[in-house]
């Protein structure tokens, strides 16, 4: 196991990079408050920013995707959109400082695996076991 953990730790850190770019990538196309909440994550959530700048061409390219990403948020944030239609300037303050539900929850920690998730493949990949050569390896 030890053996295969940078190769694990890489692959969640890849599946949940995958997830938070289709996901905020979606945000753009959104009705309403889409556009809102991403001029917010511009001006006050680089992450966030950065998943909505590689999500968008890979959910503008794949419907199913953006289908996925628009349910994911809209269940989400559902609860937030009226007061985020009232002033836009408040988006991420309300989507990163209260918990509407267990969408929610879920989309604000998995927010941020990806860099904590990075870190740890570095420092796994650094530590993983090496092959050790020997002498008289000829026979």
């Amino acid at each position: 196991m030890k053996r295969h953990l940078h190769v694990i730790v890489l692959v969640l850190f890849v599946s949940f990079l995958l997830y938070d770019m289709v996901v905020w990538g979606a945000l753009p196309r959104v009705p309403d408050v889409g556009p809102a909440i991403v001029d917010s994550a511009n001006r006050e959530a680089p992450l966030a920013a950065t998943y909505v700048l590689l999500g968008a061409p890979l959910d503008g390219a794949l419907p199913a995707l953006q289908a996925f990403g628009e349910a994911r948020v809209t269940e989400a944030f559902g609860e937030g959109f009226p007061r985020i239609r009232e002033d836009s300037t408040v988006a991420m303050d309300l989507i990163f400082n209260t918990t509407w539900n267990v969408g929610h929850r879920w989309l604000k920690t998995a927010y941020w695996f990806p860099p904590l998730l990075l870190v740890a493949t570095v420092i796994v990949w650094l530590r993983r076991p090496r092959k050790v050569a020997t002498l008289g390896r000829g026979r």
